[in-house]
């Protein structure tokens, strides 16, 4: 079944669709058939951010931009679809995160909408049903880690660099589990469009100028009640936000604000990785193009190799359109795609809500 995945990150820098063929008896023996990657419509980037920044909306502006969105996503959709001869079967549409919380959680894109723009059933809500059955509602990415990358002789984990960043740990003999970290992209891109009017400090060049302020960082990461939380846990702009990037600015010098706001990212996430026996993680997202922060979390984990996943067919930049796809699939066929040891859920459940054709 050739089902289209459509995934938007928490940092609003494109739009990624990952068109894949999927074999009902056997998740693994999946094809990847063609990936392409657009650029936001800038009117409905700088609607969204201004939303996710300010934590608020009128009722009418909110609904508007959800049809806004949901309509640039139709026509790239078709625009997708003509570059390719076969018919696409299903959608599988994540949405734009405006809010992710404890109690509730709320992307823009209606799946009505692009099902009746593109005539291709469109699935999307992946998030509420888990937090219904009592689970963060996050992350999804450890289904798609469990089904096509877990091993059944070696630990593994796998590390995604988006907005925020999320771990999935794959121990042998013991359940997947799977939570966000903390920041990856987010703060570094608020900060280096704030000093350095730059959308992202391209392969950490910025970062690279500076010095890192290593006591800033212990302090912060102490000050911040997230990082001591147990998983399952999850979050997003609503914390790491541009007041809380706002606090990196007492360093003074830009440069070594940009460096030490990338720092923090990797420590964030080495604190984590070093609970866990791990001699393999395998990384995607946009943030692995950030070489100083690859460059930080090699060296405060030099036991651990980063890898790729190309040796599951895997493009890293393509990741999470995958799991849209997989996710839509497995919805379609109505089997249980959330993972409870991961997101705490009460039970396993299907997630996503159809819009037929």
């Amino acid at each position: 079944m050739l089902v289209l995945g459509v995934n938007t990150g928490t940092s609003v820098d494109g739009v990624d669709f990952s068109l894949v063929d999927w074999d009902l008896s056997d998740l693994k023996n999946y094809r990847i058939v063609k990936e392409a990657s657009y650029q936001f419509d800038p009117n409905v980037k700088h609607d969204i951010e201004v939303v996710i920044a300010k934590q608020k909306a009128q009722l009418e502006e909110l609904s508007n931009l959800n049809f806004l969105y949901s309509q640039f996503v139709a026509a790239l959709v078709l625009e997708f679809a003509k570059e390719f001869d076969q018919k696409i079967e299903l959608i599988g549409m994540h949405g734009q995160t405006v809010f992710h919380g404890e109690r509730s959680t709320l992307q823009l894109g209606n799946p009505s909408i692009v099902s009746e723009l593109t005539g291709i059933t469109t699935i999307g809500d992946f998030r509420t049903a888990d937090m219904a059955a009592g689970g963060c509602g996050a992350p999804l990415t450890s289904y798609l880690d469990h089904m096509l990358i877990r091993s059944e002789t070696e630990s593994r984990a796998t590390l995604n660099l988006g907005g925020i960043a999320n771990i999935t740990v794959m121990e042998e003999g013991k359940d997947t589990i799977a939570y966000d970290t903390g920041p990856a992209n987010t703060l570094i891109d608020l900060l280096t469009r704030k000093l350095f009017q730059q959308d992202f400090d391209t392969d950490g060049e910025l970062a690279y100028q500076g010095k890192v302020d290593e006591s800033f960082v212990a302090k912060l990461i102490a000050r911040t009640d997230y990082f001591s939380m147990s998983p399952p846990k999850s979050t997003g702009r609503e914390l790491f936000d541009e007041k809380y990037a706002d606090r990196f600015l007492d360093l003074g010098n830009k440069q070594n604000i940009i460096s030490t706001v990338s720092y923090f990212t990797a420590k964030t996430i080495s604190n984590e990785l070093k609970k866990y026996n791990l001699s393999k993680v395998y990384i995607s997202g946009g943030g692995m193009r950030n070489k100083f922060v690859m460059e930080q979390l090699a060296k405060l984990n030099p036991g651990v190799e980063f890898l790729s996943h190309k040796e599951f067919g895997i493009n890293c930049q393509y990741k999470e359109a995958i799991l849209f796809s997989l996710l839509a699939f497995t919805c379609y066929h109505k089997i249980p795609n959330n993972l409870p040891s991961s997101t705490g859920a009460k039970r396993a459940t299907v997630l996503g809500t159809i819009a037929a054709r």
